[in-house]
Formats: C-alpha cells, structure tokens, sequence
C-alpha cells in the first residue's frame, strides 16, 4: 500500500510524456501566380508522420504523437495552432492541393491551388470603369503613425520617423475621408501614446482595417502580419487578453494580398517581402490588421511626392481589398 501513491502519480502522468519535449519545425511559404507552396521543415522522423487534409479552405496539418512548435520564416499565410500536434493554416480561397516531400533537409512540401477567377470581358463598360475608380467604401480604416512624443524611432540628421510616417498617414487619411469611407489616426501629432492607447482607439471607431507605419532599417517595404498562436509564452500573454486575430485571420490574409497587388506593379515584386510577427500591437486588433514597414532613410527620401506616393499606394490597396472582400 505504501507504493500506491507513488504508482499512482507515474500513471497520472503517463499522457504527458509524449509532449514533455516538443519540436520545433521552420514554415516558410511563397506565392505565385494562382498558387502557394507552404514548406513545414523539421526532424525527418516527425516530417514523415505529417498527415495533410483540407477542410474547405483551410489545410490541416497533424504530426500523430508528437509535440510541434512553429518557427515562422517567410510565412505569408495566416495560420493557428489548434492543438499540441495539429496546425491549421489558412492560405486563401483554394480549390485543390498536391503533398510530397523532401530530403536534405526533411521537408513537407504542400502546393495549394486558388480557385480560378473568371477573366474579365475585354470590352468593359464605362459604367464598370466608374465602379473600378469610385471612392472607397470601408466604413472605418484606422491608420497608426508608430512612434510619437518622446520616441523617435529611426532618426538621420534631421529626419525622424515619426514625423515621415504621421505625414504619410495624414495623406492616406486625406484620400479615404474623400469618398463615404472614415479614415482615423490614432495619433494627429507629436505626442506619445501607448499601445494599449492605440489599440482601444481602434476598438472605439469599429475598425474594419487597421494599418500601422513604420520605416525599417531595409531596402524594400516589408509587411508584417499577425501570427495567432493557442499557446503564448508567459511574457506575452498581455497582448493577447482578447484574441483579437483569432477572428480575423482570413481578413488580414485578403489585406495582405490586396496590398501585395498594389505596391508590386509600383515599387516592383524585389521591393516587397512579408514576415510574421506574433505579438504586437496588431495581435489584439479585431479588424484586419497589418503593420506596414518602410525602407530606411538610405533607400528612401521621404519628400513630399514619395510619400504621397505611398499613400496613394496603400489606398489602392485598400480598394482591392474591398473588392476581394465584396466576392
């Protein structure tokens, strides 16, 4: 009897051995033209356990018996873990996909297949080119100089980024509140706000499209996307007492590629690349939401017309994603 307990606590903890080490497996995923390849990269002794289904147009991805963690690389798809061993990914509207892998390093390769849009008539109508160029119609787009008062953020000689990315904001928000659309600044000026400021600001106008600016230290313009996660570390569980993008990550896949559409034919497919971000101030935005990164002063000049040409950008963007979103 004296050993019962002992017995006792070894068999409580039996389900949890399995996942006393989890492991870590990199996600990368790349598109083109009416398609993306996603590429989960890890042990091969977990990549060959990897089972593949879609549901709708969701993909399934589960490695039976084994605890998996998720290093995003170069990830343009929105994605959720769902259980310790099952990732859900969201790449868009799919109508198909192909599985196989890879050796050298093990790699689980899944090319997923957008459903075929019908190619438009040739002889459009003057009435559709009207449509095409009328105003925006978003109700509310909320756009977040980053920085203000005190922070800088990058500063050259006399340039701060601050004072460049409210300018642009102040032009994008010049061209929604043109049309029915209500575009919103979380801050007009210099002054400092927190992020919990910002975010309750989003919240209190109903955003339905968040964007927040800033200038990078890089060459090309780089857009960073929430990363939803069902098991955050300690440190970061702040950022996400809401969830926020929980509930959003479709619409801020249909952002990013509209935005995506919009700044490749200016600025040129090498000036534009995407990242993950998991906890920031877009993970408790309950809107489409994406923080948008600029080039650094070296690459970039920040006049007048530059960052007109930004805002002229992003506003176009902003009408592709409320076609994509009206389908």
């Amino acid at each position: 009897m004296k050993h019962t307990p002992f017995i006792l606590v070894v068999v409580f903890l039996l389900p949890f051995l399995s996942y006393a080490e989890t492991t870590s497996l990199k996600l990368r995923a790349s598109r083109s033209t009416g398609s993306v390849r996603i590429v989960l990269e890890g042990p091969e002794s977990v990549i060959g356990k990897g089972s593949v289904t879609q549901k709708e147009s969701d993909i399934l991805v589960s490695f039976p018996g084994t605890g998996i963690s998720i290093q995003a690389e170069s990830a343009v798809v929105a994605y959720l873990m769902i259980n310790k061993e099952t990732i859900r990914i969201s790449p868009g509207d799919i109508s198909g996909m192909k599985v196989f892998t890879l050796k050298d390093p093990s790699r689980l390769v899944i090319d997923a297949y957008f459903k075929e849009e019908k190619v438009a008539d040739p002889s459009v109508s003057e009435e559709k080119k009207q449509k095409e160029t009328s105003p925006l119609r978003i109700k509310a787009v909320v756009i977040d100089p980053g920085h203000g008062g005190y922070e800088n953020g990058i500063v050259k000689d006399e340039s701060k980024e601050k004072n460049r990315v409210l300018d642009i904001a102040q032009k994008l928000g010049a061209r929604i509140n043109s049309g029915p659309s209500r575009g919103f600044l979380t801050r007009g000026s210099d002054r400092y706000m927190t992020l919990g400021e910002r975010i309750n600001f989003a919240t209190s106008k109903a955003a339905d499209v968040f964007i927040s600016l800033h200038i990078g230290n890089h060459s090309d313009i780089v857009i960073y996307s929430p990363v939803v996660t069902e098991r955050p570390a300690d440190i970061v569980r702040a950022y996400l007492r809401n969830r926020g993008q929980a509930e959003y990550a479709r619409e801020t896949l249909t952002l990013l590629k509209a935005l995506s559409e919009a700044i490749t034919p200016v600025f040129g497919e090498n000036m534009l690349s995407f990242k993950p971000i998991p906890y920031t101030i877009i993970s408790r935005i309950q809107a489409a939401a994406l923080i948008v990164e600029l080039p650094s002063y070296e690459y970039a000049s920040y006049t007048d017309e530059y960052n007109s040409k930004i805002a002229d950008t992003i506003y176009k963007g902003l009408t592709i994603y409320e076609e994509a979103s009206a389908r």
